[in-house]
């Protein structure tokens, strides 16, 4: 069975995040140490700078700061027709409420969706996700006080710029608030964009800090993945852009 593109796009950014790139680098290391023993070492610093810099808090947060603080936190008194709050992640407990399955993106970036839908009477939710994430997040709006008549539901698109696409024809000419992790917005609008949408955007959730602390730890190789995974995702949103040119 051949693999698709969006399943080959994943396999190649999860080699390519800092623990992973580091334990590849190892490996090839070990591979190499009894017939290239000074590229074996020299791999061997390489894996470990890697793996170091990448979990340690300054540097963590240079990576990803630039990402989060691209746009400014949505103005409520600026009106919308559709807020729309992009897929994200959730876990599988079906018998407990929607809101408690949401994973930890997902939750900001609904409440942040809930706050500039609260400030709009008359405009919609558009919630998207597949494998059930979109109804996740239907049913969480809902738990929150949002009336089911409002929410429209994008179950299929597996990535943003398939998000986008599935959206486009319903958001030509509106009004539109795009929710989402600080971080992953500035590749979110550039999909929107080449659909022809134009949105506001509005950053939900940011891993950085104005305080830089000297520790190495899991959570600050959390905020490298993030910014490896959007700088790679920009590369290939660019790549794509001057192949169609």
């Amino acid at each position: 069975m051949s693999l698709s593109l969006f399943t080959v796009k994943k396999i190649i950014g999860m080699a390519l995040m800092p623990i992973p790139l580091s334990l590849i680098v190892m490996l090839l290391a070990l591979l190499l140490i009894s017939t290239r023993p000074k590229i074996a070492k020299g791999l061997l610093v390489i894996a470990i700078a890697c793996l170091g810099l990448t979990s340690f808090d300054p540097v963590a947060n240079r990576l990803i700061a630039p990402l989060e603080n691209t746009y400014p936190i949505f103005d409520t008194q600026q009106p919308v027709d559709v807020v729309v709050v992009l897929g994200s992640a959730h876990q599988h407990y079906p018998n407990d409420p929607a809101v408690m399955q949401l994973g930890r993106s997902a939750i900001y970036r609904l409440e942040e969706g809930l706050r500039i839908l609260k400030a709009n009477p008359d405009a919609q939710l558009f919630v998207s996700g597949f494998d059930g994430h979109a109804k996740i997040m239907h049913d969480a709006a809902i738990e929150l006080g949002t009336k089911p008549s409002r929410i429209v539901m994008f179950p299929k698109p597996k990535d943003t710029e398939a998000e986008a696409n599935a959206m486009a024809s319903q958001l030509t000419g509106k009004r539109v608030a795009l929710v989402s992790e600080a971080s992953h917005l500035r590749r979110a609008l550039g999909f929107f964009q080449q659909a022809g949408i134009t949105a506001t955007p509005a950053p939900a959730f940011r891993l950085s800090d104005t305080r830089t602390e000297w520790r190495i730890g899991a959570s600050e190789n959390y905020k490298s993945q993030r910014a490896f995974y959007e700088y790679l995702g920009l590369a290939w949103q660019w790549l794509k852009a001057k192949n169609v040119e």
